[in-house]
């Protein structure tokens, strides 16, 4: 009787062990988040502008989607930037939470390397320019709202660590300025700065 006591309390600890490894396992790849929220780390594959989802390749190789809205914050060296000026290659740490349908979403985005300081180069997408009037900046995320030849409102992205040249003239950007950019289009109306011409 002692025995099967002692087998079975030994078998009960054995299945909350392994228990317990599987939700460890699934959490730290991002297969399962709590009320707190838990951090994906991984490469930026993508990020969706319309659809507000940014998929991000973890070490192990999955790639997971999350959503974000408006508040999103991106830190990269102590500074706040907008989701948009994330690029695919930048290396992320991204709190992860689920919504009131289960969907997961992130508030904070923290870029521990961005693709410049890993030496890698933009994937794909050819060079553009653009010319306008500035409408907005701001400084605080790193972007800036043009007004182009065909009246489109186009939000450019200043990148993690541009050339000192590139942001000494972003810093210098007033409303009403006129400027001609060269850089990639992400979709119609969101452009990734490279330089000013």
């Amino acid at each position: 009787m002692k025995l099967r006591k002692r087998l079975f309390g030994i078998l009960s600890v054995a299945v909350l062990a392994l228990t317990g490894c599987d939700e460890l396992a699934r959490v730290g790849d991002l297969g399962n988040y709590g009320s707190l929220g838990s951090d994906l780390v991984g490469e930026v594959e993508n990020v969706d502008t319309r659809a507000r989802e940014i998929q991000i390749r973890t070490d192990s190789g999955r790639t997971s989607v999350v959503r974000y809205d408006d508040r999103t914050q991106v830190i990269y060296q102590q500074r706040n930037y907008s989701v948009a000026n994330l690029e695919p290659g930048d290396y992320v740490a991204a709190r992860v939470q689920q919504d009131r349908n289960g969907q997961n979403y992130t508030d904070t985005i923290t870029v521990r390397e961005g693709v410049q300081d890993r030496g890698n180069k933009r994937g794909s997408g050819r060079l553009d320019r653009i010319e306008g009037r500035i409408e907005y900046v701001d400084e605080r995320r790193g972007t800036f709202e043009l007004r182009d030849s065909r009246n489109r409102l186009i939000v450019v992205a200043v990148p993690f660590n541009a050339p000192g040249s590139v942001m000494d003239r972003f810093n210098r950007l007033r409303t009403g300025d006129f400027v001609r950019i060269e850089g990639r289009a992400v979709d119609t109306d969101h452009f990734d700065l490279e330089s000013f011409l």
